[in-house]
């Protein structure tokens, strides 16, 4: 009985595996792939698992949290791809928990971001993980992530479930391919793409 049910388990993975394999052979790699889904399943640990078999340089940035930035806060920072960068001061967007003001949020993503997103000799691939609510307001950096999805250089993104109209801008966009990240789905995903 235990090897039937093991037996069936196999095939229908390796039938999901075959499908989603069959459903990326025909996607346009010149396009652009975000990754969405629910906090913590596992999109930015796919990012970096893909990253880990593609051809470098890369350029982007990834938000990480940390929470020894500022004694007792913990705090989100942007730190650009390629570039070694940790968690300070100098690269802190905004601090968890605490009262936002959003007209410092968006000054930080215009200076931040922008500056991880300008295009630097050679690279290959643009990382934007993630992309968020909390930069509805910061103009230039949306302009930023709007030009690069008209340009040349290749895109893996992830962006957050939420209201937002910039997010919808991403979603939407023609040269846009949004995935959504499952715990059914995320390990085959990794062999897949």
């Amino acid at each position: 009985m235990c090897q039937t049910l093991g037996g069936q388990m196999h095939k229908t993975i390796a039938a999901k595996r075959r499908l989603l394999i069959t459903e990326f052979r025909g996607f346009d790699m010149t396009k652009h792939l975000f990754l969405t889904g629910e906090k913590g399943i596992g999109k930015s640990s796919l990012i970096k698992v893909l990253l880990k078999r593609s051809p470098g340089p890369f350029g982007g940035f990834f938000t990480v949290k940390s929470a020894g930035v500022l004694s007792g806060q913990i705090t989100v920072h942007l730190l650009r791809v390629g570039m070694r960068d940790s968690p300070c001061a100098d690269n802190l967007l905004f601090c968890c928990g605490a009262q936002k003001d959003q007209a410092s949020i968006a000054a930080r993503f215009n200076a931040l971001g922008c500056a991880a997103l300008t295009p630097r000799p050679g690279v290959r691939l643009l990382v934007m993980d993630e992309i968020g609510p909390h930069e509805e307001e910061a103009v230039d950096f949306r302009q930023a992530v709007l030009a690069a999805l008209n340009g040349p250089v290749q895109i893996l993104g992830v962006l957050q479930r939420a209201e937002s109209c910039f997010l919808h801008q991403i979603e939407t966009h023609p040269n846009v391919r949004l995935i959504t990240v499952t715990a059914a789905n995320r390990d085959v995903l990794a062999s897949a793409l």
